[in-house]
């Protein structure tokens, strides 16, 4: 190992660093933004320098494993703070403090005048300490350790309008942060389970084996060895049958994948979450935290690959979430509410190609997504920063003019997520559905990830014609450019989008050939076929993106008004209405888990509590002795005729019984 493999320790000490500042001493907006920005640009350029200690490193070995120290040491169960350094933790590292930088940077400008600027820009800093730890750890428990860490900054970010009682589009920000913890507690239960469950089966939650010099050698769980020992092992459940022991492992690992990374059905934390600031929005449930799941899956593939039951769970989940929210995001009216169903959705996408074991391909949408989307919430912030803080698109209209460099930079944001050539949204997506037709040759699951590529063209055509077409359908207010300070990162982001898909071009496929030393996944020829197939996906995904805009530029333009229903739900009626709440889950919930939690706990309270317990057990044991009392106190009456009659009864009995015994 390189003596220089400390570096990567600073990585993530940066962030904390500039946490610790803004918490403990800065008191003013702009110092407390130069200081959070600083850090996360710091713990970038600490990320490269990492990367070229690694490439230092032997060809057969390039992977550092800093032990900072032993964590827990208690019996056999053995976890060091200790972090991993690897080619898959480069790519992460690399999007959450590039995009964080830039997202940091937009903060500065869309923050000010704000009544708690320092406190926003300390979470902020806190957040990407714990993402990076999460990415960075080298075993399980140090990653929950992150995990949870980002599920609590996200809820401070979410809430930092706490003080308000509705925020647009009509949600409280208490509420909605509370839902988002909530929510992901659920999913926290399942990775919990999967490390209670690894450590029984292996005695070890480390991901690779570790060597020191001072120590005997240590084995972590996706060991070949032991991942064969995972797949052999059963689990009896009697007259419920029997399942694997990888299989059981890596549902429980879904389980915290689909809360954190808002799969169907526990991705509705996630819209509420737009309650939160801009910026939060693009840097948490855009680029980083929400691809904490598809991380998760991809660091554990091996052990996936042993077990594909869960892997067919693992697509089914994916495509079912990619497109009802595909579905979803065509009949909302509030700006961000398009682009956060738009994530879930593309977190599908993610989800999908890992459970193919397209792992790459997933990693490599994962990291364009990071950048077109960051880009298209930081545009959306400055759609809503110069309309006066408005967000409902029916109030917006002919922005394209107004507003220039939010406008090109949001189409270009557009047509990378749409897909459209030759953006990098193109080479990504179309990477995973090539995927699904060719090699895992499931042409079920390609049309429907083609049929929700159109979708998404189909909703960013809407959005892109209500914002930036027509003309202004409110007159109240007037709609302005941003400052520099928010634009430059746009434009940054902007050209990130255009040139991103170069990394994993085919026939290029550099992605492939630097994370195959941890994937293990040789890149796919490609072929003739698969250019036609793409060309077709491009003609419908242009098809639906046209029609979007076609109709709601041209068509339905001016039916459009504040305060009335889209023009859709004329024609669609409740198909309209079901995609306009998000197809009823958060009805579910509430009618059925939260009513009937509601009802049970009022029969228990009634019944067990007040009645059982209350009532028998503690007052009715009460109740029981104070009756004996009270007649035991009836026996001391005072007169001795009475005790002489009770002692002459006890005498007959006596003699009785001994006269009885005597026969």
């Amino acid at each position: 190992m390189s003596q220089l493999s400390w570096v990567i320790a600073l990585i993530p000490a940066f962030p904390l660093l500039g946490f610790l500042i803004n918490a403990l001493f800065i008191r003013r907006e702009r110092e407390a933004g130069l200081v959070a920005s600083g850090a996360v640009i710091l713990s970038f350029l600490a990320t490269l320098v990492s990367i070229y200690v690694l490439q230092t490193l032997p060809e057969e070995s390039q992977r550092i494993n800093f032990v900072m120290w032993q964590w827990i040491s208690i019996g056999t169960f053995q976890v060091p703070f200790g972090l991993l350094f690897d080619q898959l933790t480069v790519v992460m590292a690399l999007l959450i403090t590039g995009v964080g930088a830039i997202i940091h940077v937009y903060s500065i400008g869309y923050m000010r005048g704000d009544s708690r600027p320092v406190r926003f820009f300390a979470y902020m800093n806190l957040f990407i300490f714990a993402m990076l730890v999460l990415v960075m750890a080298d075993n399980l428990l140090l990653m929950f350790l992150g995990w949870e860490g980002v599920g609590v900054c996200s809820y401070l970010l979410i809430s930092h309008y706490f003080d308000q009682r509705l925020v647009q589009p009509g949600i409280v920000p208490s509420e909605g942060a509370t839902k988002a913890f909530i929510v992901n507690r659920v999913g926290d239960i399942g990775l919990l389970l999967a490390m209670f469950a690894l450590f029984s089966q292996v005695g070890t939650l480390t991901f690779y084996g570790q060597f020191s010099p001072e120590a005997a050698p240590t084995i972590g769980f996706l060991d070949p060895n032991l991942i064969q020992q995972l797949g052999a092992g059963t689990l009896d459940f009697g007259f419920l049958g029997t399942v694997g022991v990888a299989t059981a492992i890596c549902l429980l690992l879904l389980l915290g994948a689909v809360g954190k990374s808002a799969q169907f059905p526990l991705y509705t934390w996630l819209p509420d979450a737009m309650a939160g600031p801009t910026p939060v929005s693009a840097l948490i449930h855009a680029a980083t935290m929400v691809t904490s799941g598809v991380y998760l899956i991809a660091r554990t593939h091996t052990l996936f690959a042993a077990a594909p039951t869960a892997q067919g769970f693992v697509v089914a989940i994916g495509l079912v979430t990619a497109l009802l929210a595909a579905t979803s995001a065509v009949a909302q009216t509030d700006i961000k509410r398009v682009l956060a169903y738009s994530t879930i959705s593309q977190l599908g996408y993610m989800i999908v190609a890992v459970g193919m074991g397209a792992i790459v391909a997933g990693l490599f949408h994962l990291l364009m997504h990071g950048i077109f989307k960051a880009l298209l919430f930081m545009a959306a912030g400055s759609v809503i920063h110069g309309a006066h803080d408005i967000q409902d698109m029916r109030r917006m209209g002919g922005f394209r003019k107004i507003m220039p460099i939010t406008f090109w930079t949001y189409l270009i944001g557009a047509l990378g997520l749409a897909g459209i050539f030759p953006l990098a949204g193109f080479w990504s997506k179309e990477e995973i559905i090539a995927y699904s037709w060719f090699t895992a040759q499931n042409p079920g699951i390609a049309i429907i990830l083609v049929v929700t590529s159109i979708l998404t063209a189909l909703y960013m055509g809407r959005q892109i014609a209500l914002i930036f077409y027509g003309r202004q359908r409110d007159v109240d207010y007037e709609a302005h450019e941003s400052n520099r300070t928010m634009t430059t990162p746009l434009i940054i982001l902007a050209v990130g989008t255009v040139i991103g898909g170069v990394i994993n071009l085919p026939g290029l496929h550099w992605l492939n050939d630097y994370l195959f030393p941890v994937i293990n996944e040789a890149a796919a020829e490609y072929t003739v076929g698969k250019a036609v197939f793409a060309v077709v996906v491009l003609v419908a995904s242009v098809g639906g993106g046209y029609l979007g805009w076609w109709l709601y530029a041209k068509v339905l333009a001016s039916r459009i008004r504040f305060g009335r229903e889209d023009p859709g739900f004329r024609y669609l009626g409740d198909i309209w209405r079901g995609a306009e709440i998000g197809w009823g889950i958060d009805w579910f919930y509430e009618r059925v888990i939260i009513r009937g939690h509601r009802g049970l706990s009022r029969f228990l309270n009634d019944v067990f509590d007040r009645q059982g317990i209350d009532g028998i057990l503690v007052e009715g044991i009460g109740y029981l002795f104070s009756r004996l009392s009270g007649l035991f106190r009836r026996t001391q009456s005072g007169y001795i005729r009475n005790y002489m009659l009770v002692f002459m009864v006890g005498v007959v009995v006596l003699v009785g019984y001994f006269a009885f015994q005597a026969l």
